[in-house]
């Protein structure tokens, strides 16, 4: 008999104008991109690679329980309509409270979008692939904290039985192939329909995961969308056509729907012809452009400035951060802008002697979301020690109360800590969380740190923390997003006021759950506090 098929995987990169899901078999012998008839597009492949299909991110509500996706709503003219939802991760990421009408003066949340558009996606694909049933998603290493936990909720309802996340910077760099490694850095460079961006991301872990944290970013709101307005301003100066008003709107819609085959034109050669029919007497317009008009063109409009004071204010948030690394391994382009010639010399340019990829700027994320799976390494288990840290008065001295220790499997099968937690002062209505990493000690010269248990669950740090190793040292990593816990009434000095339980979900979070002890309400429910590594 003949040997089943591996099944394949499913990778998803939600990207801020659209959206491309991939498969690629569990031995890595073939990649391809998802069509979804009437709701994605389709975009010739580079790199060798075959057509790339793309669902541009778009909502449009006819009323709260029906709405059109994708290439629906482009077709139908609804793009700038107040019933579409656009720019959809844009808003998630930012946190907006912003809303779009549903009919019958209803509204929905951007969530809701992002919800009703990913949901489709995945419930065709599980539908269309029986043997699709583990989806991994791409992820901005800036995420709010839910927002891995909350596309693992939107798989499951799909019929996904597993779902996984990984940083985006991590899988463009696998999806070009390359490895990443201890002390790397990388550039990612995106020109997407919004903006145009580069992150600094550096792998500071231990071989056992090649995740990586993003030290510096920055970005312009020039993103493919102004590109393209520009080469269709281009094409219409070359018609010597001059309209106004209704007309000279006509003729600059007729230019600009030439724009994606002039883009596809020169990525294969030095140049490019659009043709259109002229609004006013309907006869054929043909206009060649060039490479070098495109050149000319970003010059005119600014963009090597633009590009340099990203550049620059990236470079200059990883320094104050303390990086000074090496030259970085690679520069990575993604995006739609990124598939033009002149974008990819002006980021040569610019990072002269480091390899630059540009080949895949399309679907190098996706396929690096597959490779993740069918190449992981890594454990089911945390590598890093957690703790709360709190300062003991009759000692003066901090100390800490372990969560999670190294080698705890994740999820949990059940609670991993509970602790009770006591207002400072009196009246104290707001009581935070300060939770501290304890890497494992690295081959520094510094002092190690002994960490030795106190009989009320307290850890005492028995060395000065500052000789420890830098990966021993122990590190604050929700300071950006507290834990807070809100008393009311407020708290007395010394009264246990919250009882705190902790899981950590499949996602590697550590979630919370806390009760409050005077008045019996749960106030975070399997809340997330921090991703562990």
């Amino acid at each position: 008999m003949k040997a089943p098929e591996p099944a394949p995987l499913l990778g998803v990169d939600f990207g801020d104008g659209a959206i491309v899901c991939g498969s690629m078999l569990q031995d890595g012998s073939r990649f391809f991109t998802h069509a979804f008839p009437g709701w994605s597009d389709e975009l010739p492949g580079t790199g060798g690679s075959g057509p790339v299909h793309r669902v541009p991110a778009l909502v449009r509500y006819r009323d709260a329980d029906h709405h059109e996706i994708g290439e629906e709503v482009v077709r139908g003219g609804y793009l700038d309509t107040p019933t579409t939802a656009r720019w959809i991760r844009s808003y998630l990421l930012e946190e907006s409270g912003a809303l779009v009408a549903a009919g019958d003066e209803k509204r929905v949340t951007f969530r809701d979008a992002a919800c009703d558009l990913l949901g489709a996606l995945l419930a065709q694909t599980t539908t269309a692939h029986r043997n699709i049933r583990s989806v991994v998603f791409s992820v901005p290493e800036d995420a709010p904290h839910w927002y891995r936990d909350w596309l693992s909720k939107i798989a499951h309802a799909s019929g996904m039985t597993a779902c996984h996340t990984i940083g985006e910077c991590t899988a463009a760099a696998t999806g070009y192939g390359l490895t990443v490694e201890t002390g790397q850095s990388f550039l990612l460079f995106s020109c997407d329909e919004t903006a145009l961006s580069l992150r600094i991301a550096w792998n500071n872990g231990s071989s056992e995961s090649a995740e990586m944290e993003v030290i510096g970013s920055a970005r312009a709101d020039t993103g493919s969308v102004i590109l393209d307005s520009w080469i269709a301003q281009e094409i219409v100066g070359k018609s010597h056509l001059i309209y106004h008003g209704r007309r000279g709107q006509s003729l600059y819609d007729a230019a600009r729907a030439c724009v994606p085959g002039v883009v596809q034109q020169l990525t294969h050669g030095d140049e490019a012809v659009a043709g259109f029919s002229d609004p006013v007497s309907g006869r054929q317009i043909v206009v060649r452009i060039t490479a070098g008009d495109i050149v000319r063109v970003f010059a005119d409009h600014g963009l090597p400035a633009i590009l340099d004071d990203v550049v620059r204010r990236a470079r200059g948030e990883a320094l104050a951060r303390g990086y000074a690394g090496s030259a970085p391994a690679a520069v990575l382009m993604t995006g739609r802008g990124s598939l033009l010639p002149a974008v990819q010399e002006l980021v040569r340019e610019r990072f002269f002697g480091v390899p630059v990829h540009s080949d895949r700027p399309l679907d190098a994320i996706a396929r690096g979301a597959c490779r993740f799976r069918s190449h992981s390494v890594s454990s089911a288990c945390i590598r890093n020690k957690y703790a709360l840290r709190y300062w003991d008065p009759a000692t003066r001295e901090h100390r800490y109360r372990f969560l999670v220790h190294s080698g705890a499997r994740f999820p949990s099968a059940g609670q991993v800590a509970r602790i009770t937690i006591s207002a400072a002062y009196d009246g104290q209505a707001r009581l935070g969380l300060s939770l501290f990493e304890i890497g494992s000690n690295g081959p520094g010269t510094g002092p190690a740190l002994e960490l030795v248990q106190d009989p009320a669950g307290g850890v005492r740090v028995t060395g000065p923390e500052k000789d420890a190793d830098e990966e021993s040292r122990p590190r604050l990593v929700n300071g950006t997003q507290p834990a807070l816990l809100t008393a009311d009434p407020p708290g007395v000095k010394g009264e246990p006021r919250f009882e705190l339980t902790f899981t950590i979900d499949r996602e590697r979070q550590l979630c919370l759950t806390a009760r409050d002890l005077i008045t019996g309400a749960i106030v975070r429910r399997n809340t997330p506090v921090c991703r562990l590594t």
